[in-house]
């Protein structure tokens, strides 16, 4: 092709014409351009192609990791909805003196597990993504982690710093429970029966105990209501996202 123009150079400049060889020049710079410009548009539809494919690999690894904290935060209210239980039935014994069965006396000193990875994984995953309705529940979902991980430490900052160590000091924990039993299986952290019911009962009826309660209640159903708020987010958040990987 390159010797096809050389030969039709040739002949114009041969025959003198420079009417004619200026506009085959403007010709030949027009092809040039051209040529250029569908170049350029291939390989920014390849650039494009490749951004997409990574971006889908960025949303495909997200809503992995959405699904795995849905699950975590559904296993956090069930042991928060426990702990709550044992806080009104404590109540009920305490303060208005009712007999009732303490069924987990270990849920007072229950710490949920707590490690969300979505978002955690990759702080930045929002500027990787152009679709700006996902952007936007990425941040929403983000504040709402934010408020939760604030409560989760408060919870869990007095249910270590005080709860337990309250327990401990008037002498509320079974240590037989613990070294003694041939099933030291674990549930939710500690031991089934790791507290003495009988102590965790007559602890109920102390106005220092009773103020207690009202403390870690407190903090615990906070938290039990931000994991909710949370997960509603995180359905959202999977939803708009599967949304956009069906296009």
């Amino acid at each position: 092709m390159i010797s096809f123009f050389r030969k039709i150079r040739q002949s114009l400049l041969e025959a003198n014409t420079v009417t004619r060889y200026l506009g085959y020049a403007i010709g030949e710079i027009v092809l040039v351009v051209i040529g250029i410009l569908i170049a350029l548009q291939i390989n920014n539809s390849n650039e494009a192609r490749k951004a997409r494919i990574n971006e889908q690999a960025v949303l495909k690894n997200l809503v992995q990791d959405l699904r795995a904290d849905s699950l975590s935060f559904q296993d956090n209210l069930i042991t928060l909805a426990k702990i709550n239980k044992l806080h009104q039935v404590l109540y009920e014994i305490g303060v208005k003196g009712m007999d009732l069965e303490v069924e987990n006396p270990n849920a007072i000193r229950l710490l949920i597990y707590y490690n969300p990875i979505a978002i955690k994984n990759d702080p930045f995953v929002a500027d990787k993504i152009s679709n700006e309705a996902i952007r936007k529940e990425i941040t929403t979902y983000s504040r709402y982690l934010k408020d939760l991980d604030i409560t989760y430490l408060e919870y869990a900052e007095l249910l270590e710093k005080r709860i337990r160590v309250y327990l401990a000091d008037k002498k509320a924990l079974q240590l037989s429970s613990w070294f003694e039993s041939t099933d030291n299986s674990v549930k939710g952290g500690t031991p089934f029966d790791f507290v003495n019911r009988e102590e965790l009962i007559l602890l109920s009826k102390t106005p220092e105990f009773q103020q207690l309660l009202l403390e870690v209640s407190i903090k615990t159903k906070n938290t039990q209501s931000n994991i909710e708020t949370v997960l509603t987010q995180n359905q959202t958040l999977k939803e708009v996202i599967l949304k956009e990987l069906e296009k």
